[in-house]
């Protein structure tokens, strides 16, 4: 489940770049050295690297602690908690026309359609089920701040029967492939600046938590232009750009970078999304099945446009159910 598009995009040309049309032997074979577009040569970290026993603290589950069975499962472990999910939205109040970004008017449905049907699949907010999942408007400090905190500061794997299954981090933000944009700090000049996904998913690695050993880290990631930001309009066939490839295992990223709202449907990405998640038909929701089926709804969606499909890149070594 590399990729779901019509046809594999190719790649800007450049050393350091991972060729989204070798995706899956990349990540079958080895993971990438120091990040997720630099190859690895040196042959060494064939094996998910986790940190020894005397870098953890006391309170966070070593990998001595995983039991055999659940290495060798063909299934994530599924716990009594199906998984934090966290939504940030930066759709919302605070871009003006007077800083080059407009508003989304279906953000704030879009966030509480998601929040919806992630609770009634069984999804936990990051501070406590009282609290919201839906984070709006963020400055790059405050998204680095959030992103950390839900990967290093949390405990996936406690003891007893308690635990997540997953976690689940959503974005929708301005951008283009592998940049998220962010708000400008009050006051401050300029452009709203970017963080690059692959910090973002950097921040997850089993080695900042060793509680996320084995468990699956799934990105939701949208990063759409302006409406009158044409590059990615229908036709434009000699658009080419990087997929952005986790450097460890247990990964899963589903991206969209092309502007994708129309009358009938609003944001289609997120609707689509929606839609198959609840959907009271399938009794099991297998991670793999799930994306498929939401890209088959993003292509009724966008009727007779010729625009991209939306991308999948996996390093999931198991089946994952949501239910």
């Amino acid at each position: 489940m590399d990729s779901m598009s019509d046809k594999p995009d190719d790649t800007k040309g450049g050393p350091e770049e991972v060729d989204a049309r070798d995706a899956g032997s990349q990540m079958d074979s080895k993971h990438t050295k120091g990040g997720y577009d630099q190859a690895d040569t040196s042959h060494a970290e064939d094996d998910q690297m986790l940190p020894s026993k005397e870098e953890v603290t006391p309170s966070v589950t070593i990998i001595e602690d995983i039991k055999a069975a659940e290495f060798d499962s063909p299934t994530y472990m599924k716990c009594k908690n199906v998984g934090k999910a966290v939504i940030v939205s930066n759709f919302m109040k605070g871009y003006t026309k007077e800083r080059g970004l407009g508003l989304r008017p279906h953000a704030e449905n879009d966030c509480d359609l998601l929040e919806k049907a992630l609770t009634e699949l069984g999804f936990e907010p990051l501070d406590g089920k009282d609290s919201r999942m839906v984070y709006t408007n963020l400055t790059k400090n405050k998204f680095t701040a959030l992103y950390n905190k839900v990967a290093e500061k949390n405990n996936y794997r406690p003891k007893g029967d308690e635990g997540y299954t997953c976690v689940l981090f959503i974005v929708m933000s301005y951008g283009r492939s592998g940049l998220i944009q962010c708000h400008a700090e009050p006051g401050e000049k300029g452009n709203h600046p970017f963080v690059e996904q692959k910090d973002l998913q950097g921040a997850f690695q089993p080695q900042n938590n060793p509680s996320l050993a084995l468990k699956p880290k799934l990105f939701i990631i949208q990063t759409i232009p302006e409406a009158g930001d044409f590059s990615d309009s229908p036709g434009d066939g000699e658009k080419t750009e990087t997929k952005r490839i986790p450097r460890e295992a247990d990964f899963l990223t589903y991206t969209s970078d092309e502007y994708c709202i129309n009358a009938d449907h609003g944001n289609y990405f997120i609707k689509a999304i929606v839609e198959v998640l609840e959907d009271k038909k399938e009794s099991a929701l297998e991670i793999q099945r799930v994306f498929i089926r939401m890209n088959k709804k993003y292509k009724e969606y966008r009727k007779k446009e010729t625009k991209k499909i939306p991308c999948v890149t996996s390093s999931l070594t198991k089946q994952l159910f949501l239910v």
